[in-house]
C-alpha cells in the first residue's frame, strides 16, 4: 500500500520523532506507515464530506426558512418629521378580552417581550377628545424598541416626541407593508420600572399636538467660562426640565441651552439665561422668576479661614 504523499513528506504529524529521511533509509517504519496512514488522507476527506453532508441540509433548511419568513414591517418616516426631530415607534392594539389584566400582561412581557400601555388625550388636529370613551386604546410596543431608544436618550425619553404606528396585531404589521391603522404623534409618559428588577413594566403614550407642552431637559453650556465653577462651585439643580411650546414645523429640540458665563458664587439662576431656540416658548406656567437652580461652594478667602482653624487645632492637640 502506497502513503499519501502529505503523509510522506510529514510522518511526524502521525508518529513523533519520525523524519521523511527515516522512511527512505528504513524499511521497517516504511512498511510500518504503509500498514497504518496510507489511507490517512482520504479518510480525511471522507470524514470531512460526511460532515458536510450533516450540516449542508441544516444549513439549507434555515436559508430556507429565512427566505420564506418575511421581515416584520419597520415604521417608515417621513422626512420632514425627521428633520424636526421625531423618531419612529410602533405598537399593536391589544384585545381588552385576552389582554388585559395582572397576569396577562405579566405573559406579555415575559413570553412575548411586549411592554403594555395605553394611548391616550386629545388632538384637535384629528378631532380625538379625551373625554370620549374611544379616545382610549389599549396597546402593546415591542421591547426592543423601547430599550432602543432608552440606550439612546436615557432620562430625555419621556421628554422627546415620537410618530407612532399602531397596528391591528403583529400579522397585520407583517401584511401592511409599514402602513398601519393609523399614526400618531405621541409623548412617552408614565413609564413605570420593577422596583428592584428594574425591568420596564408599562409605557403609556399622551396624544402630542403643536399646542400641547412639552418638558425638554436643561443643559448646562460654557461651565468653564464661570468663575465659580472653575474655583470649585457647582450648580445645584432645582428643575432639571422646563415646560415650553414647540410652534407647528418648528424643530423639537433636545434640551434647551442655560448660559455658564459670568456666573458667580452663590448665584441664582433664572430663565433669562436660557437660550431659546427659534419657534420654542416657555409655557404660561413658567413664571419670570421660574428657578432653574443654584451655585454653591466656597469662596477662596473662606477656604483659607477654615485652613487656618484647621491648623490651629492640630496645634493645640499636639
Amino acid at each position: 500500500r502506497a502513503l499519501s504523499s502529505s503523509t510522506a513528506q510529514e510522518p511526524a504529524r502521525y508518529v513523533q520523532g519520525v523524519s521523511a529521511d527515516d522512511l527512505e533509509t528504513d524499511p521497517n517504519i516504511a512498511s510500518f506507515f504503509a500498514a497504518n496512514f496510507s489511507d490517512q488522507k482520504d479518510e480525511e476527506h471522507t470524514s470531512n464530506d460526511g460532515d458536510d453532508a450533516l450540516l449542508n441540509p441544516i444549513g439549507d433548511e434555515q436559508e430556507a426558512e429565512d427566505t420564506a419568513t418575511p421581515e416584520r414591517a419597520t415604521a417608515a418616516i417621513d422626512d420632514a418629521l425627521l428633520a424636526r426631530n421625531i423618531r419612529p415607534l410602533s405598537c399593536f392594539l391589544r384585545p381588552r378580552d385576552t389582554e388585559e389584566g395582572t397576569r396577562a400582561c405579566e405573559n406579555l412581557r415575559e413570553v412575548h417581550k411586549q411592554i403594555p400601555g395605553i394611548l391616550y388625550g386629545s388632538d384637535p388636529t384629528k378631532s380625538v377628545v379625551s373625554k370620549h370613551a374611544d379616545s382610549k386604546a389599549t396597546v402593546k410596543t415591542p421591547w426592543n424598541q423601547i430599550q432602543r431608544e432608552l440606550d439612546r436618550y436615557h432620562h430625555a425619553f419621556e421628554s422627546r416626541v415620537y410618530e407612532l404606528t399602531v397596528y391591528e396585531s403583529e400579522e397585520a404589521a407583517e401584511a401592511d407593508g409599514g402602513e398601519g391603522l393609523y399614526k400618531q404623534l405621541v409623548i412617552p409618559a408614565n413609564m413605570q420600572r420593577h422596583p428592584i428588577q428594574n425591568k420596564i413594566y408599562c409605557v403609556n403614550y399622551l396624544r402630542y399636538h403643536p399646542g400641547r407642552p412639552i418638558k425638554i431637559p436643561i443643559r448646562y453650556i460654557n461651565e468653564e467660562e464661570s468663575p465659580a465653577l472653575k474655583r470649585g462651585g457647582f450648580i445645584v439643580p432645582i428643575s432639571r426640565t422646563i415646560e415650553c411650546f414647540v410652534e407647528d414645523g418648528a424643530v423639537i429640540p433636545e434640551s434647551i441651552d442655560l448660559e455658564c458665563t459670568g456666573i458667580q458664587m452663590k448665584q441664582v439662576l433664572r430663565t433669562e439665561r436660557l437660550i431659546w431656540p427659534d419657534g420654542v416658548r416657555p409655557s404660561h406656567r413658567v413664571k419670570p422668576d421660574y428657578l432653574v437652580g443654584l451655585i454653591y461652594g466656597k469662596r477662596a478667602g473662606e477656604e483659607e479661614e477654615e485652613e487656618g482653624e484647621s491648623a490651629e487645632v492640630a496645634e493645640e492637640a499636639s
